[in-house]
């Protein structure tokens, strides 16, 4: 008799809204971030690859939203005992590898969608002590690396960079010869961090080769005005070739003046993008772990789900929002002709 009462007091409780409900969370959209510094801070500052420096948790991905991410092999330029050498990169592969294999819910290779998974692949941020041969870089695509990221903050010789008080140099004949073979393995170039020259030679050497350059972590100049972000006319002919732009989380490259940037800019960086290359150019790229300072509510990977919330608000149909945060990323990671090296004659 006891339990029976309580069993109707229960049910009569919930139909008058007396007690708790249960409110099923919608479902987040779906997020692929171009730029995530996730080796460096394992390789480099010591920290564990499931928490890096709390931008990027292993542990919320998916509640974020997570299905990919493109993790880069940097190494710092002043790594003892040589710098950043081919020796380097490999260790730095091989780390990353083994630490995707023990840290769920990573998953390589990436383009194979599985529940409950996080794709990943692999980039370079300065790749300068790989060989412009033929093996040598579809070696590297066979390891996972999608994206090549020639050059960082400082003039190699591959080309000029974006740093500051670097001049303008443009792409050398190494690099010209460098990015031909990534074009043709079916690598994509990355042209944040180049100069000026350079950028507009990749450029124009992707519509001689039918390649794909794309821009990882990177923003409009016109809203930002910082040798790092880039120029109307870069961003158009990147839309033009069917590349997309990551859109950079950094406050130093959303509020040059301040260093301070907010939620505000970074969904004008999105409108702006959208406006001048197109709708299929716009992606996210935070460089997240990579020593960033990112407005506030965009200060670890949940701020993903406060970002699509916001450009939904704004009027932004929820298809339109799945491009910008993870379908145009897709896209390009994965079309649907590419062709790994091992299926060449």
């Amino acid at each position: 008799m006891k339990r029976s009462a309580w069993t109707v007091a229960i049910a009569l409780a919930l139909s008058l809204g007396w007690a708790p409900r249960l409110v099923a969370e919608p479902e987040p959209i779906p997020v692929i971030d171009l730029h995530v510094d996730l080796p460096y801070q394992n390789g480099y500052k010591g920290a564990s690859f499931s928490e890096g420096s709390g931008q990027f948790r292993a542990r919320e991905l998916l509640r974020a939203g997570v299905v990919g991410v493109v993790l880069p092999l940097f190494v710092p330029k002043d790594t003892k005992p040589s710098g950043r050498t081919k020796a380097e990169l490999l260790s730095s592969y091989f780390r990353t590898f083994t630490e995707l294999g023990r840290t769920p819910p990573y998953q390589m290779p990436g383009c194979v969608a599985r529940p409950f998974a996080v794709e990943t692949w692999l980039s370079f941020e300065g790749a300068e002590p790989i060989e412009p041969e033929e093996l040598e870089i579809q070696s590297w695509v066979l390891r996972g690396v999608r994206v090549f990221g020639m050059i960082h903050t400082e003039a190699n010789t591959f080309g000029g960079s974006s740093g500051t008080g670097q001049g303008n140099r443009g792409l050398s004949a190494r690099g010209a010869r460098f990015a031909e073979l990534v074009f043709r393995a079916g690598g994509i170039i990355d042209v944040s961090h180049t100069s000026d020259r350079t950028t507009d030679d990749l450029i124009g050497l992707a519509r001689e080769h039918g390649g794909r350059i794309i821009a990882t972590h990177s923003n409009a100049r016109a809203l930002a005005p910082h040798p790092r972000n880039l120029t109307d006319a870069q961003l158009r002919a990147i839309g033009e070739l069917g590349g997309v732009i990551g859109v950079n989380f950094h406050g130093r490259f959303l509020e040059p003046k301040s260093g301070e940037g907010s939620l505000d800019d970074v969904v004008r960086q999105i409108r702006h993008i959208a406006r001048v290359a197109g709708p299929q150019a716009v992606a996210i790229g935070s460089d997240f772990e990579g020593g960033i300072r990112p407005p506030a509510a965009l200060k670890t990977e949940l701020g993903y789900q406060t970002l699509a919330r916001r450009l939904e608000t704004e009027g932004v149909p929820r298809a339109q929002v799945v491009s910008y945060l993870s379908g145009n990323a897709r896209r390009v990671l994965c079309p649907e002709k590419a062709q790994l090296p091992s299926s060449r004659n």
